[in-house]
C-alpha cells in the first residue's frame, strides 16, 4: 500500500506527509475539524510535520495541496458548517487509517529525513491534536503567532510577537 525506498542497506516504506494530515483530522473529535484549526495545528507541529507556510501561521500552499490530493483520493472531504470550512474524514479514509494502524510496529520514512516507528509518529500526532483541538482559537492563534515571531525576527517578528501578546489570555500557560 505504501511505496518503498532504499536507504543505505535498509528498505523502508515511505509515508507521505499528507497522511499525517489525514490522521490529525481523523483523530480530532468526530473525525472532522475546522480548516483554519488544522492549519494552525500543522504549523505548531512543525517539529514533526514539515510544511512551508507562506503567511505563517495560517496559509500554506503545500498543506492545501496535500489536502486537495486527499480530497482527490476520496480520503477526506471539504465542506462548510455554519459558514466555516470544515475537513472531514471519509469512510475510505477511516479504512486507510485502520490499515496504517496495522503497520504500527514498522519503521517508515516520513517526510524527507525522519525514520520513525509508525506507532510513535501517530502517538506524537495524537498528543498534538489532544493539546490543540479544544483550545480557544485566540489562545491557539496566540501560540502560533509567537512561534512565527521567533522564526521571523526583525520588524516582522516584532509585529507578530506584539499581536501574540494582545491575543494572550491568562490560561495560555496551561501547556507550559
Amino acid at each position: 500500500m505504501l511505496p518503498e525506498v532504499n536507504i543505505g542497506r535498509g528498505r523502508f516504506k515511505a509515508l507521505p506527509s499528507r497522511y499525517a494530515l489525514l490522521f490529525m483530522v481523523w483523530y480530532s473529535r468526530g473525525s472532522s475539524t475546522n480548516l483554519y484549526r488544522l492549519l494552525l495545528m500543522t504549523y505548531l507541529a512543525s517539529h514533526v510535520v514539515r510544511y512551508v507556510f507562506e503567511n505563517p501561521p495560517i496559509i500554506s500552499r503545500s498543506v492545501l495541496k496535500d489536502l486537495d490530493e486527499l480530497v482527490n483520493e476520496d480520503l477526506i472531504e471539504l465542506g462548510t458548517v455554519g459558514g466555516r470550512a470544515v475537513v472531514r474524514v471519509t469512510d475510505r479514509g477511516r479504512r486507510l487509517i485502520g490499515e496504517l494502524y496495522g503497520l504500527g510496529n514498522e519503521y517508515v520514512l516520513f517526510g524527507d529525513y525522519l525514520i520513525v516507528r509508525l506507532r510513535d509518529l501517530f502517538n506524537e500526532l495524537a498528543r498534538l491534536v489532544n493539546a490543540y483541538q479544544d483550545m480557544d482559537t485566540a489562545v491557539l492563534l496566540s501560540i502560533a503567532l509567537r512561534e512565527a515571531s521567533l522564526r521571523e525576527g526583525g520588524v516582522e517578528g516584532n509585529v507578530l510577537r506584539d499581536l501574540a501578546f494582545d491575543l494572550r489570555r491568562p490560561c495560555e500557560n496551561v501547556l507550559g
